[in-house]
């Protein structure tokens, strides 16, 4: 068994027709992908507030040289 993931944009008008005539052939299964980046993006919200894996620099200049460790 081959698995095959499409990627395209919802608003191309001809993407959605070759997905519809894809999905019209019957041969294929279709199965939501649910991405985690909602999930990392509020872990990363919640560890910047409580200051873990944050590196607090007092200037752009301190910021380059924490960065370039």
């Amino acid at each position: 068994m081959t698995t095959i993931s499409l990627t395209y944009n919802e608003k191309n008008k001809l993407a959605k027709k070759t997905i519809d005539f894809l999905l019209s052939l019957g041969v294929f299964k279709v199965e939501a992908y649910e991405s985690n980046k909602k999930k990392k993006t509020l872990k990363a919200i919640k560890d910047a507030k409580e200051k873990r894996n944050v590196t607090v620099c007092d200037t752009f200049e301190d910021y380059l040289k924490a960065v370039s460790e």
